[in-house]
């Protein structure tokens, strides 16, 4: 069993945890940011009801990209979690513990 204490104090895994709060932080307040905003504006006012093109308003361009947004952000985050998985791996494999124990 590793010393979970000594992993938790590794530069190695600070700078692994560093880099997941520097992009989960900001995507959260992103994709929060904007769904809430869809919701307030077309609760609140009359903005997105304006045409767009024809009888399309700017309220299905904002939910169509919010539609858009969130696959984005999956797939960039996916990305991102290989890169992590591998830094922890890295870290794990640093302290001689680079596989599951058998249950």
């Amino acid at each position: 069993m590793p010393d979970f204490e000594k992993i938790e104090n590794s530069s190695s895994f600070r700078e692994l945890m560093s880099r997941k709060k520097r992009f989960l932080i900001p995507t959260t307040i992103l994709f929060l940011g904007l769904y809430l905003l869809f919701n307030i504006v077309i609760s609140y006012t009359t903005w997105l009801n304006a045409t767009f093109i024809g009888d399309i308003t700017w309220v299905w361009v904002f939910a169509f990209g919010l539609f858009a947004m969130t696959w984005i952000l999956v797939t960039v985050y996916m990305r991102r979690a290989a890169k992590f998985d591998e830094m922890a791996k890295a870290t794990l494999k640093e302290f001689d513990y680079d596989e599951e124990e058998p249950k």
